[in-house]
């Protein structure tokens, strides 16, 4: 299951919402969690996914605006500047769905931001991340979707 999160007037921050918009317009389904994963625990409930992907805005020491790092759920004690543009930290927010006993893995895309105030414009930066990643993803569930279908 992918979730896209973020605050949808926060401008770099709704970068996982439109991601998630994008991927859905694409065929790839994706929940759109505003505000924060703890949102969407309902919908993580229904669906009992086994692996997450999570897809947010951000911060660690020396990022660059656009830039995009995948965090693999052991690598967040070691990565210890990865910070949430959000309210409650990533590691505590894998620690709940690790405590639920269908979820086995839990990744985390992240782009760095470059503006978090008040409003709808995204930096060029995050719009070009937007672009990759969503290419990126689509491409990924299609080729993993063409290897069941062989299987």
């Amino acid at each position: 299951m992918i979730l896209g999160v973020g605050s949808p007037l926060r401008q770099d921050d709704q970068l996982g919402l439109i991601v998630c918009d994008e991927l859905n317009k694409n065929g790839v389904f994706c929940v759109k969690c505003e505000y924060g994963v703890e949102n969407c625990l309902d919908e993580i409930m229904k669906y009992k996914p086994r692996n997450l992907i999570v897809v947010d805005a951000v911060l660690y020491r020396n990022g660059k605006p656009g830039e995009i790092v995948l965090v693999g759920e052991e690598s967040l004690d070691t990565v210890a500047s990865l910070i949430s543009s959000h309210y409650i930290s990533f590691k505590y927010i894998v620690d709940i769905l690790k405590n639920m006993e269908f979820v086995e893995k839990v990744f985390v895309i992240g782009v760095y931001p470059k503006i978090l105030g008040i409003g709808l414009e995204l930096s060029s930066e995050v719009e070009s991340a937007i672009v990759e990643l969503t290419h990126r993803i689509k491409n990924c569930v299609m080729k993993i979707g063409e290897a069941e279908k062989k299987a």
